[in-house]
């Protein structure tokens, strides 16, 4: 349950995530600030941009302001622009191989091609997956999960959750913006499970096209599932269930990949169809594997490539580009760990790379000496990776690899200068193209760099460099980023906080009991145990989900650890606060960093400041980073009006700090209206001209 559950959560995340940058569909569009507030229609800049409406100081400061959120609106919109550039050369590498010009051919117009987020290699094969793609049958409907059988493979697929999850996947059919999320296999895959995949009688090798993957594949289809678990049969029970269907190389590929032994891939293999074609599915990021020969070459299976070669399927042999030994050498381990003892090293490798050297394949390189020793750099031209004979740590491999022939300058692709075929006119389209994006993505920049300067804020790149200089010397840093802004405290603890090289609690019993709903063992794990802060967040966040049912957890922790944050209140109905006060709750919980309820409270709503002041709390107004005072000013500045919130928690200040005023004064220029409505609510908020405006911003915003 607890894994669907964050299924769901990564699904609705992204849904709003595409819903909040949805690019518009004109791509005429030309960034100037002078010619984007006109074109505007009041009705549209309310729709569009709310905050258009906002009563600026200054008509440059509201020009611009339009013209960056106009630029944040069209970033996903610049992707597509980007993928329209590159289909341009796609396509006319397409028409260029339906008619029968190869790999080599075309690589000859490689060096015309400026690199653009793509390289020309990526181009190449995307145009020769696209022609292989109209040989299988592909969809983007989600649907096709209410009707496939066997989903209960998946994790956490099952009868009744899948509908939930199709309805969570309409949003993104036909265009996930690249977005992914990994599925994985059901830890107890039942023979059962596995037969009903073959039920799937008219859409069993149907390709479903959606964020979703699993195990190495980008697709999901039953053909692909049963490839995945049909080693949990006996090799009897698979070839009797694979003499039902008809598999194709995609299938094969992804069972290379996740290993099935060789017994069971020589049964499917045989059962496939037009063994030698091109697996699409199963293309990675740093490979162009050109058929299944590649795959075994590349998963160092010598019995397969044996197999194949009986199907007269054998690897890459194309001097001067790539060939299947260039391949097996990129793929040998690159963790020098796993040549540390030569007795469990696998003999797989070794033997790959001397079966291909048997058959007379050769590899691209170039070899070299260093302190009289002899070293031999791997690279093939159409391939990403590389390889240093020196990582070979096992006497017998880099023997091997130093008896390579390579190949010789002379098997190079011949270069062709820029004539009128297709391939180069597509070229030199791509690039006027490319220049008319380039301009407009500067002007943005230029836009964004404007208003920074405009509203006196630094952009964080100079922020974060500041904070880093401080945070080197690590001596009270937190108090001395405060001294300068208390924003800067936050930003600082949030690095900390999602650093990479920072340790993580990712497992816990005591949530996963709270995740099985097994509520008495996890009143038993609290009240006997003292929890963590990670556990502490999980029973936090579960606490506000059901209250009634988690707050008996939450009173019995035997030690009260903070969590890490309160944030998740500002999200909350004000409903939820008060059935928390119903159960009890003890509202006056502060986080790790001292912070109260205060900030969440009144980023929430009036009726929850009331709340916690009816219960005779006070905001915590003393320590380090910022306080419910400075981020409803903050809220204000960016909202451009006064959050309803101040007039609650004006009155309980007892002493401006530096900080506040600053975020008075920002008000003040930028907002004068909304500065007067301030000072009705109290003349402490009164700031003189002398006082800068704050130049650091929050992440919230």
């Amino acid at each position: 349950m607890k894994k669907l559950t964050l299924l769901l959560v990564l699904i609705i995340t992204l849904v709003i995530y595409i819903s909040l940058n949805k690019s518009t569909e004109s791509t005429n569009y030309d960034v100037d600030v002078k010619d984007i507030h006109p074109a505007l229609s009041d009705k549209d800049s309310i729709e569009v941009f709310p905050f258009s409406n906002k009563k600026f100081a200054s008509q440059k400061l509201k020009e611009l302001t339009i013209a960056n959120a106009q630029c944040k609106e069209r970033k996903l919109d610049f992707n597509t622009q980007v993928n329209n550039i590159h289909q341009i050369l796609i396509q006319a590498l397409e028409h260029e191989l339906r008619n029968g010009k190869t790999r080599r051919d075309l690589l000859a117009y490689s060096n015309q091609y400026k690199p653009f987020y793509d390289s020309y290699d990526d181009l190449l094969l995307q145009a020769k997956i696209n022609l292989e793609k109209e040989k299988y049958d592909f969809t983007t409907s989600v649907d096709i999960l209410n009707e496939w059988n066997g989903l209960s493979v998946i994790n956490n697929f099952s009868v009744i959750n899948i509908p939930i999850i199709v309805l969570g996947l309409q949003a993104f059919e036909g265009d996930s913006n690249g977005l992914s999320m990994g599925l994985v296999l059901d830890n107890e895959v039942s023979k059962s499970d596995v037969f009903a995949l073959l039920e799937n009688d008219e859409n069993f090798n149907t390709y479903l096209e959606s964020p979703l993957e699993i195990n190495g594949s980008r697709v999901l289809s039953p053909s692909i599932l049963f490839a995945l678990t049909g080693g949990s049969l006996n090799v009897e029970e698979f070839k009797q269930a694979v003499s039902l269907r008809n598999f194709n190389v995609n299938d094969v590929a992804i069972a290379v990949m996740n290993d099935l032994p060789y017994e069971y891939l020589e049964v499917l293999i045989a059962q496939a169809v037009s063994i030698e074609d091109m697996p699409i599915i199963a293309q990675g990021r740093y490979d162009s594997n050109a058929n299944l020969a590649d795959f075994a070459a590349s998963a160092h299976n010598v019995k397969l490539l044996q197999l194949l070669e009986t199907y007269g399927v054998h690897p890459t042999n194309e001097l001067g580009i790539i060939t299947g030994l260039d391949i097996a050498i990129m793929n040998l381990p690159d963790d020098v760990d796993v040549y540390a003892n030569a007795e469990s090293f696998p003999d797989k490798y070794l033997e790959t790379i001397n079966y291909l050297i048997e058959k007379g394949y050769k590899a691209h390189g170039s070899r070299y000496q260093m302190d009289n020793e002899a070293f031999t750099f791997f690279k093939a031209p159409a391939n990403k990776r590389n390889f240093q004979s020196s990582k070979a740590l096992i006497p017998e491999l880099k023997k091997a690899l130093h008896r390579i022939d390579l190949a010789d300058s002379s098997n190079r692709v011949i270069q062709i200068l820029p004539d009128d075929s297709l391939v180069s006119k597509a070229i030199e389209s791509m690039e006027l193209k490319k220049a008319v994006l380039s301009n407009k993505s500067k002007s943005c920049e230029s836009i964004q760099k404007e208003l920074l300067a405009e509203e006196g804020f630094l952009d964080h790149r100079e922020t974060y460099d500041l904070i880093t200089r401080i945070a080197q010397d690590d001596d009270n840093t937190a108090q001395r980023l405060h001294d300068i802004d208390p924003t800067l405290v936050n930003l600082w603890r949030d690095t900390r906080q999602f650093s990479p090289n920072g340790s993580r609690e990712t497992r816990s019993d005591f949530i996963t009991m709270l995740g099985e709903d097994k509520l008495q063992e996890a009143f038993d794990y609290s009240s006997s145990t003292p929890l963590t802060e990670f556990e502490t967040d999980r029973l936090l966040l579960s606490l506000l989900r059901s209250t009634e049912n988690i707050i008996p957890i939450w009173n019995a922790r035997s030690v009260p650890t903070p969590p890490s944050g309160l944030l998740a209140f500002k999200h909350i109905p004000f409903e939820k606060w008060e059935s928390l006060e119903v159960e009890k709750f003890d509202f006056s919980i502060k986080d790790k960093f001292g912070n109260d309820l205060f900030v969440p409270a009144a980023l929430n709503s009036q009726e929850a400041v009331q709340l916690l002041l009816d219960l005779g709390l006070k905001p915590e107004m003393d320590k380090l980073g910022l306080d419910v005072l400075d981020l409803l000013l903050e809220d204000s500045y960016e909202n451009g009006s006064l959050n309803k919130s101040l007039r609650l928690i004006v009155p309980e200040v007892e002493e401006l700090e530096p900080s506040h005023y600053s975020r008075i004064a920002r008000l003040k220029k930028h907002f004068p209206e909304e500065y007067e409505k301030l000072i009705q609510i109290s003349n402490q908020m009164l700031v003189s001209d002398e006082y800068d405006m704050n130049k650091f911003r929050s992440r919230l915003y």
